[in-house]
């Protein structure tokens, strides 16, 4: 054996007796034998199991503080429901269950039909916002619910490739007429129904600010310039004999400033639309109370004043209260009263969907010349169907909660729903019952009414906390009339 042999087979062996010191000094300093992968699995909680859970056992595990939701302090001090408001929203959210469809993210306007417009769609949005607010649904319902509306809100038809459509099939998007057959064209545009959803998707933004962005490009896909315009709204519909498309002023005393506030929002000019004290305004009395209306001859513009509940209830809800409208509101809600007292007829009527022909009615205040008027879009009168509407009953119960007159309404339609479908729409005065007619405007008014009742007015809530759709993206095309000028 060489002298170089000797040399390389004293250090392998060196070497093997290093190794064998660091192993025994490595296992002389652990307390136990390291766990398998199977003892991993089964000792530490899954990823999705630590989402759910936020609990850190001891641990830093940074997705339990990453996914929750964001920081709604700047909303104020929310108001508690009680045990009766919470039965309240599980009853209308039934409705909002039984009508989902997943292949569009809308839902049913009524109950088990598939149709909807943007005004319905705006509905079910303050539902699902309200619903998820007070643990109805939880965060996946929730998402999955939002980003699929959002879906179609990018991609849907949209009419004259203006706005969307007055109608679309909930299961299909595509647009439809009123008897919910294809309409590869389209059939009109009405800036209300467009108020009416963008007033939601700011609440959602304000409140769930992650959505802020796909409402800011869900609105940019709408060219707006014929419909808000000269300080007023204007809707789109082609004439039936010429088929001509048609741009027709829309919005009358009442409905008119609860949409003109909101595209004021975005920044638009609606120095007509967004005030009560315009040129149109008339006033008649009531049993003594003076109530406005809109002057505006239906003969001349074909769409008459409805002096009804819910616009001023939904602008006071949502735009807010101010010196401008609460004197409105007020004279709404006390000629209601003195019906009552006078009569001894329960009183709260605004538009709703009816359980017989003709299916639909205005339930007015004061319309075409009339006080306590029952009337089709047509001006045909149906008093024999007039009821006592639940989305009004329950709207002027919430904003005049000290007035006995709110605990008689409140109390008098407590029992008006079907536990497995919702909200019925009404009671007929005349004791024919329930209308059980069931919509997702009613029962989406009911969850919006309590999310109202816990935080306030919403575009004012808004404003505090410096959240919602912002009106510098849209500045491109909102000086149609500009006081410089």
């Amino acid at each position: 054996m060489n002298k170089n042999n000797i040399h390389v087979g004293l250090a392998w062996l060196a070497g093997l007796i290093l190794a064998g010191i660091l192993i025994l000094l490595i296992n002389s300093s652990s307390p136990s034998p390291a766990p398998t992968t199977k003892a991993l699995a089964a000792d530490s909680p899954s990823l999705l199991q630590m989402l759910k859970s936020g609990s850190t056992s001891g641990r830093n595990d940074t997705f339990c503080a990453l996914t929750s939701g964001p920081d709604n302090s700047c909303l104020g001090s929310p108001q508690a429901l009680c045990a009766t408001d919470l039965e309240m929203a599980q009853i209308a959210w039934k409705y909002f269950e039984n009508n989902y469809n997943p292949e569009t993210g809308l839902y049913n306007a009524a109950d088990k039909y598939p149709s909807t417009t943007m005004w319905d769609t705006g509905s079910a949005l303050a539902a699902t916002i309200s619903a998820h607010d007070f643990g109805i649904i939880d965060d996946k319902v929730f998402d999955d619910r939002i980003r699929s509306m959002f879906k179609t809100l990018s991609n849907m038809e949209l009419f004259n490739k203006e706005a969307p459509n007055k109608v679309y099939h909930t299961i299909s998007g595509a647009m439809v007429d009123y008897r919910n057959q294809p309409a590869p064209e389209g059939i009109g545009v009405s800036a209300l129904d467009l108020a009416r959803i963008i007033s939601w998707l700011n609440t959602l933004s304000c409140m769930h600010p992650q959505y802020a962005y796909p409402a800011q490009k869900a609105i940019e896909r709408w060219d707006l310039k014929r419909l808000i315009k000269d300080g007023q709204m204007f809707g789109l519909y082609r004439d039936p004999t010429s088929k001509e498309l048609v741009v027709a002023q829309e919005g009358r005393l009442g409905y008119e400033q609860y949409g003109g506030k909101i595209f004021r929002e975005l920044g638009y000019d609606q120095h007509i639309a967004a005030t009560y004290n315009n040129e149109f305004r008339e006033t008649i009395n009531i049993y003594d109370v003076p109530i406005a209306y809109d002057r505006r001859d239906p003969r001349d513009l074909g769409a008459y004043n409805y002096v009804v509940t819910e616009s001023y209830a939904m602008d006071a809800v949502e735009n807010g209260i101010d010196a401008e409208n609460r004197p409105l509101l007020d004279n709404i809600y006390l000629v209601q009263k003195r019906r009552w007292e006078k009569t001894g007829i329960l009183t709260a009527v605004s538009e709703d969907n009816i359980d017989q022909k003709p299916y639909f009615l205005y339930n007015t205040i004061f319309t075409a010349g009339l006080p306590w008027n029952t009337t089709t879009d047509k001006g045909v009168r149906y008093d024999n169907l007039k009821t006592v509407s639940v989305k009004a009953a329950l709207s002027l119960a919430i904003l005049y909660p000290e007035d006995p007159y709110s605990k008689e309404l409140a109390y008098n339609v407590s029992s008006a729903y079907d536990p497995e479908r919702g909200w019925y729409s009404g009671i007929y005065e005349s004791g024919g019952g329930y209308n059980k007619a069931i919509t997702a405007n009613t029962n989406g008014i009911v969850l919006s009414l309590l999310l109202h009742k816990k935080y306030g007015e919403f575009y004012p809530m808004c404003k505090r906390c410096e959240r919602g759709i912002k009106p510098k993206l849209l500045t491109a095309k909102t000086c149609d009339v500009c006081t410089a000028e």
